[in-house]
């Protein structure tokens, strides 16, 4: 398995998982009504590798949106039942609900994105194609990718040329904004800005022995005791604008930090803090291994 950034959007994280190390996927349904990926991740007696939010829901009440499936039970059928599915044999398929045989889960793409290697071109979704954070479950006959897209997030058009250079051959756009979230062995890769409790996951299980540890980049540019002081310098570095929009507060021990970024790539680090030294401030990376 593999975790990287974008080489040009240092925000988007692409995970790459090779189905020959895949144990399990499944798309599972939260604690009723919502639950947050660190409850459910906690919870499980067999931990996921990767786990991700899923598709939409009310935000009034929890209640699954579109078209769902958990376990061969139909949860919701509220429309658009083109999506992602696993059948019994623990495959994703593409397609309808009421055409893809021997399914277990399934998935509503709002919308899709990628068929059969290329762009669908849909106008489903249209009223939130703007920049967004976004959530992204692809595939193609060799890899599954989940790919999550931090602040100041992408469009439909910037997120479908970035799953068709992965060569997907399906991919689907699932609930994104404050429901954006990822964790690698429990762990956030994703903004820890956001943590709004969900209806249901993505969840990866990896066979044993797999490995899979990565080394990531955080650019740090200032650590403070006080809770308010950190949201304070957030907001001037934030004010940068550009990819600086996406900077965070990371809780590490006593210390708030005001970071930017999680690279996979060293050298994206080390030019951002080329950058943010120009720019007065004192920048450096913090080193973290998954």
């Amino acid at each position: 398995m593999k975790v990287y950034n974008h080489k040009n959007y240092n925000y988007v994280h692409i995970t790459e998982i090779p189905k020959s190390e895949i144990e399990k996927i499944d798309f599972a349904l939260c604690a009723d009504p919502r639950e947050s990926l660190e409850s459910f991740y906690n919870r499980q007696a067999k931990k996921p590798s990767v786990l991700t939010n899923g598709g939409f829901f009310s935000m009034q009440d929890g209640t699954t949106a579109f078209t769902y499936m958990d376990e061969q039970r139909i949860i919701s059928s509220q429309g658009y039942n083109t999506g992602i599915g696993i059948n019994l044999s623990g495959n994703l398929v593409y397609g309808k609900i009421g055409e893809i045989s021997n399914l277990r889960d399934f998935v509503s793409g709002y919308p899709c994105l990628i068929e059969n290697g290329k762009a669908t071109n849909s106008t489903v979704g249209s009223e939130i194609n703007y920049n967004a954070r976004r959530t992204c479950l692809g595939y193609n006959d060799s890899t599954i990718f989940i790919v999550t897209v931090d602040a100041p997030g992408v469009n439909f058009k910037v997120l479908t040329q970035i799953i068709l250079e992965l060569r997907c051959k399906y991919a689907i756009n699932l609930d994104g904004g404050g429901s954006t979230r990822e964790l690698i062995d429990g762990k956030l890769i994703t903004s820890d800005i956001y943590s709004r409790p969900v209806d249901n996951v993505v969840a990866v299980y990896l066979k044993k022995g797999v490995s899979h540890n990565s080394v990531f980049y955080r650019v740090q540019v200032g650590a403070f005791l006080l809770k308010g002081n950190a949201e304070s310098y957030l907001k001037k570095v934030q004010g940068l604008g550009g990819v600086y929009k996406g900077s965070y507060i990371n809780k590490d021990g006593l210390y708030y930090r005001v970071q930017v970024g999680y690279f996979s790539v060293k050298s994206n680090a080390e030019n951002m803090v080329l950058d943010l030294k120009k720019k007065g401030y004192a920048a450096f990376i913090k080193e973290e291994t998954k």
